[in-house]
């Protein structure tokens, strides 16, 4: 073997070396241009840091008034001083009580403020520091303007008067010299009834006042200390600690970090932060700078930290978040309700694309328009390519090169294509096919940035009386949800969310108007998955809100741009409104809808949502509906009979349908599950054989709801839902599911065991009926099973397409069954919802057991285990004269016997269904106690190494103490709180076996007696 000495391998490896070089220069090199570019994000969701500074907002659970207050009453002539003609009151208005005897009211008009006002002086014996609040009863103005005249000058603020009634709201921490003419000043800017009640001022220390001042100049900087912060989980809100749980105004959030090690500074890289929505207003800091601000608490928004953050090292970001915002009846979700994101691109990016496919429905083909916005952040002209692929289609791309955009801009391309009929699957309620666009774009360098959307392929049109979904036309409704849950808030976690929308699609919901305000985007994307239709609104419900400026209303067009660019590819979204239940806004309502046509979205349908077209003042040339593209009207008892409505609305707009966007009744009287509206039915039968131009209807609403508005019960909650603040079903959940069922006929013929086999019909609604809609690809599906819910056999059968007011029949068979308890057949959709049922009971349910009994003293709560196959439950007992009383039945798992005298007494229990009563359980004895009846637990979870419990409570409520533990039998750990409604305990270690508790309330110093005792899983969030 020849040897090579080591000079000239070393020769000979510089001579290939330089070959190489020169083969190099001599070939164009080939940059691939498609490749997907990975997305390069660090989410800051988790845990943070959260504190508030005393002044800066108010929780009135906390306020507890003192020997040495100084409370100053209306009627207290010496220190009052009233201006112009208010009158006095002692009206309670929405169940609001009042501070003492009466109080004053107003009913203001514009310009009224400077001659009519309420002036309450403190008459300072001596000068000092104090907090200043207010008390006030329930009135209609929203925006009333207190005033606090201190030393250092003038300090207005906006209070709501429909909200937080007759609880004492700070108007914060100020400095008073005695020597001054001090005082509380009540009037308005603008219409509306104002109220004038009490006012109180708290002493503090001069300490406690310097330290709330010197604080916001320090609060966000990095040296600043948080270690003895609160925890708090984002997304969130404040709310979920006990202490914050009734908190209004502003609180602090903080979090260290670094960056992903990977990360390096580039200068063809831009870093944002992406905020999914802070309620209300917020202001971001990052390493003690000021970032950016925002105001609007539901709508997505982002920031350049490019500037600002550090590589290789830590960063601090801090937020000052303000829910000082209440708007209507619905609750101010304080905090970082949504995803934060830090995401890194190059200076070229694309920052929207917009895909709208058209179908021909016809020849089954499709055209698409895709609108790509790019976005050059970098200082010179740069030269891009477009190109666009759909992932489920492998033969169709969408493509432009030498797109030149300028320097520090943007510009907007728009891309043609077609789709093949085979290619072609329409999104459907029933069949929600969707398909993913992405984009990618480049330049000489290679791949710079993608993007990747779902989109579906479906057709909405209108005529004068229809709605036409790919060319059927459809009647079909749903509910108005409102976006919290009662420990979540409006930071719902996926799995709230999808429990939800289960709940809706199986209740028969296909087409609704949400809520007022943008809507979490997971919410949407389960609509895009499971198949309901939308408009999506913006979060606008009086135009003389202080944040907005007429006539452009630049912030109102801005919450537009954010919610429908964020949501433009989304099919289940088919139209958008801009306002809910506004007055005198023909001009807003016209122009900004004229806006989202021209500027964002000349696609969807566009409305504006109104209470007022069935008004004699509101005629087609003062009121919108003139231009809406369809009418939805929300419709309540306190405007007229239905049909007279309804009348005038057709009279008024002939060419319009209608959309029934909200219709509602009272409250129930208690947060117990047996509420029900038989008076749904009745107003559905307006739209049966009649009135075909009603297309279809959104209850409000879905869930009860928290809320601080007039008339709302102890627990906080308006209780008007199908569900309540849990996700627990009410009877009005089976009514509905009766009522959206689009099945007019569903029958059985008889039913012998031994034939094996029965006749089964089916027909549908018609058009004209309400809801109607074609059946394609549904099945039948019945199942036989036992008493303990045990299939003992079960079949499907596929069914044909059924039109409106089609007919099927045909047969169910079996073989020989070991003694069944329930038939259930079920018309079910290709998602697998139920459209229809027919159940046959072969027996009555088996005797129920008393499992505990709870005795107060005026009655007993009686508790029991729910058993598969029984509808509802009734207990008995004896009275006095030996004769048998019985409860309303409930579908609940407990009794509560009131107003009961003799003692002790006999108590039984029977478990009914469709075919009978069970036979009476076995009488237990009780007797009455000395202690009032605990709360009721509504549900309890664990929940990021939290205790979550939600109970029931009354006005008279003071406080609450959950007993818990590991050990059932001795629940050895107690929390006490004043929170109505839910508390949160924390858990100091990993829990990893289950937890008990049982709770108690304290009423005037007297504690109830403790209720059942409850078991909560490690997973039991829903």
């Amino acid at each position: 073997m020849k040897m090579y000495s080591y000079k000239k391998s070393k020769s000979l490896i510089k001579g290939i070396t330089l070959l190489v070089f020169a083969l190099l220069l001599g070939c164009k090199s080939v940059v691939k241009k498609d490749d997907i570019v990975p997305e390069e994000a660090y989410s800051l969701n988790g845990n943070w840091k959260f504190n508030t500074i005393y002044g800066q907002g108010h929780n009135y659970l906390n306020v507890v008034e003192k020997s040495e207050n100084i409370i100053i009453d209306n009627d207290d002539k010496k220190h009052v001083e009233i201006k112009g003609n208010w009158k006095k009151s002692k009206k309670e208005n929405k169940g609001a009580t009042f501070y003492k005897k009466d109080y004053l009211v107003k009913n203001f008009k514009a310009g009224e403020s400077k001659d009519n006002y309420v002036r309450f002086h403190p008459y300072f014996k001596k000068s000092g520091y104090y907090e200043a609040f207010i008390t006030h009863p329930y009135a209609s103005h929203n925006k009333a303007l207190y005033t606090v005249k201190h030393k250092n000058g003038e300090s207005s603020k906006k209070v709501s008067s429909r909200t937080f009634c007759n609880e004492w709201i700070s108007l914060g921490i100020f400095q008073f010299d005695n020597k001054d003419d001090n005082y509380i000043e009540i009037t308005a800017t603008t219409e509306g009834q104002v109220p004038a009640d009490a006012v109180m001022f708290q002493s503090i220390s001069k300490e406690a006042f310097e330290e709330a001042q010197d604080l916001p100049s320090k609060i966000f900087l990095p040296s600043h200390d948080d270690s003895k912060w609160h925890n708090l989980k984002v997304p969130g809100h404040w709310g979920m600690i006990n202490s914050y749980s009734n908190y209004t105004g502003i609180g602090w959030y903080r979090k260290t970090f670094e960056l992903p090690s990977h990360w390096s500074q580039q200068k063809d890289e831009r870093v944002r932060i992406q905020f999914g929505a802070v309620y209300h207003l917020a202001k971001v800091y990052l390493n003690g700078k000021l970032v950016g601000e925002h105001r609007g608490g539901l709508t997505p928004f982002e920031l350049d930290i490019t500037d600002y953050v550090k590589f290789g090292d830590k960063n601090v970001i801090a937020v000052e978040v303000n829910n000082d915002f209440i708007v209507g009846a619905t609750w101010n979700w304080g905090g970082i309700i949504r995803d934060v994101t830090i995401k890194k691109d190059k200076d070229v990016r694309i920052q929207l694309q917009y895909i709208h496919a058209d179908p021909d429905l016809e020849k089954g083909t499709a055209t698409i328009d895709l609108k790509v916005r790019l976005e050059n952040n970098s200082n010179k002209t740069r030269t891009i390519d477009v190109l666009s692929k759909i992932k489920e289609i492998a033969d169709v791309t969408l493509s432009q090169e030498g797109v030149e955009v300028a320097a520090n801009s943007t510009k907007t391309i728009v891309l043609k294509g077609s789709l093949k009929a085979k290619d072609v699957k329409l999104w459907h309620f029933d069949a929600p096919h969707l398909y993913t666009l992405q984009t990618t774009i480049s330049d000489a360098s290679g791949s710079l940035d993608s993007k990747f959307d779902d989109f579906g392929i479906r057709k909405i049109e209108l005529t004068k009386s229809q709605m036409l979904l790919n060319g059927e036309p459809i009647r079909t409704g749903g509910f108005n949800r409102v976006s919290e849950n009662r420990y979540f808030g409006s930071s719902e976690p996926l799995e709230i969310l999808e429990r939800d929308i289960d709940l809706m699609k199986a209740s028969g919901a296909n087409f609704m108007r949400i809520m007022h305000g943008t809507q979490n985007e997971k919410l949407i994307e389960l609509c895009d998955r499971k198949g309901i239709l939308l408009f999506e609104e913006v979060n606008v419900r009086h135009l003389e809100n202080a944040e907005f400026t007429a006539p452009e209303y630049p912030l109102i067009k801005s919450w537009l741009k954010e919610m429908v660019e964020r949501d433009l590819n989304h099919p289940s979204i088919i139209g958008w409104s801009v306002g809910n239940e506004l007055k005198l806004h023909y001009d807003y309502a016209k122009n900004m809808m004229d806006y989202v046509r021209t500027e964002l979205d000349e696609h969807r349908l566009l409305t504006c949502v109104s209470n007022s077209g069935q008004k004699q003042a509101y005629t087609p040339e003062t009121d919108p509906n003139t231009h809406v593209d369809i009418i939805m009207h929300n419709m309540y008892r306190w405007q007229g009979q239905p049909q007279e409505i309804l009348n005038t609305l057709r009279e008024k707009w002939p060419n319009k349908p209608v959309f029934i966007s909200e219709y509602g009744f009272d409250p129930y009287p208690t947060a117990s599950l047996d509420g029900d509206k038989p008076i749904v039915s009745e107003w559905n039968q307006h739209y049966r054989g009649k009135n075909e131009f009603v297309i279809g209807t959104s209850m409000w609403t879905f869930n009860d709801y928290r809320s601080s508005y007039g008339g709302t019960s102890a627990e906080e909650n308006r209780v008007w839902g199908v569900i309540n603040v849990w996700g627990q079903k009410r009877r009005l959940f089976d009514r509905f599911q009766k009522e959206n069922s689009p099945i007019k006929i569903l029958n059985l013929g008889e039913i012998d065991l031994s034939k094996k086999s029965t006749s089964i019909e089916i027909t549908t609604k018609e058009t004209s009926n309400y809801p109607s809609y074609t059946l394609k690809d549904y099945k039948l599906v019945y199942t036989f099973s036992s008493e303990k819910g045990d299939v003992l056999l079960e079949k499907e059968v596929a069914l044909p397409t059924l039109h409106p007011g089609a007919s099927w029949s045909g047969k169910i068979d079996w073989e020989t069954l070991n003694n069944p308890y329930l038939l259930k057949v079920k018309i079910v959709n290709p998602l697998g919802y139920e459209r229809g049922k027919k159940e046959t009971f072969f027996k009555v349910p088996n005797t129920p057991t008393i499992k505990e009994v709870i005795s107060g003293n005026k009655g007993v709560r009686v508790y029991f285990d729910k058993a598969y196959g029984v509808k509802e439950y009734v207990a008995a007992y004896k009275t006095k004269t030996g004769a048998y009383q019985y409860t309303q039945p409930t579908i609940s798992n407990f009794i509560d016997i009131d107003s009961l005298s003799n003692s002790p007494f006999q108590v039984s229990l029977t478990a009914v269904n469709s075919k009978g009563k069970s036979t009476p359980s076995e009488e237990v004895t009780v007797t009455l106690g000395n202690k009032l009846l605990p709360p009721v637990i509504w549900h309890s979870f664990m929940d990021d190494q939290k205790l979550v419990i939600g109970y029931s409570s009354d006005f008279e409520d003071e406080n609450y103490t959950v007993a818990y533990g590991t050990n059932k039998e001795n629940l050895e750990n107690k929390m006490t709180s004043n929170v109505r409604g839910m508390m949160t305990i924390d858990l100091n270690e990993s829990v990893k076996s289950p937890i008990y508790i049982k709770i108690k309330r304290e009423v005037a110093g007297k504690s109830s007696e403790w209720s059942n005792t409850v078991e909560i899983g490690l997973k039991s969030v829903e």
